[in-house]
């Protein structure tokens, strides 16, 4: 396969890898928005809606390692290292919805605000890459 073929999947499987974490992004700054209310004493539906946000982006962050994988294939070995997932346990929802209260609700925002920031440092690294591969395209 010439290089030109090659340098080509591996821009479209860049541009998978970005699209998935604007969506995991996106996913984040709801929850975000959502834990904001539920510090301010929103009650169950506020962490309602930030866990069924945190579930899409952790959604996201799983398909992000599917398309990560299919990039480092494109691209031989590349040293790019992947946000985790926010922790969504059972117990973490009990704790959250059922015993709401603002250390919980604190900790999780925080949680979600070091998530967001490693994304936005994985967005930018991608968004170099795909730079670079068009350039040498």
């Amino acid at each position: 396969m010439n290089r030109k073929k090659e340098l080509e999947e591996a821009l479209e499987a860049a541009r998978i890898v970005l699209r998935d974490t604007y969506s995991a992004l996106n996913s984040l700054e709801k929850a975000n928005n959502w834990s904001f209310l539920d510090i301010l004493g929103g009650e169950g539906l506020s962490s309602l809606m930030k866990r069924n946000h945190i579930r899409s982006a952790n959604r996201a962050i799983n398909e992000l390692k599917h398309d990560i994988e299919r990039l480092r294939k494109e691209l031989g070995d590349i040293n790019i290292d992947l946000p985790g997932e926010i922790s969504d346990s059972l117990s973490d929802n009990m704790f959250d919805i059922f015993f709401d209260n603002i250390f919980t609700d604190l900790r999780v925002r925080s949680e979600i605000k070091g998530k967001i920031n490693e994304l936005v440092e994985f967005r930018d690294m991608i968004e170099s890459l795909i730079q670079r591969l068009e350039r040498e395209i």
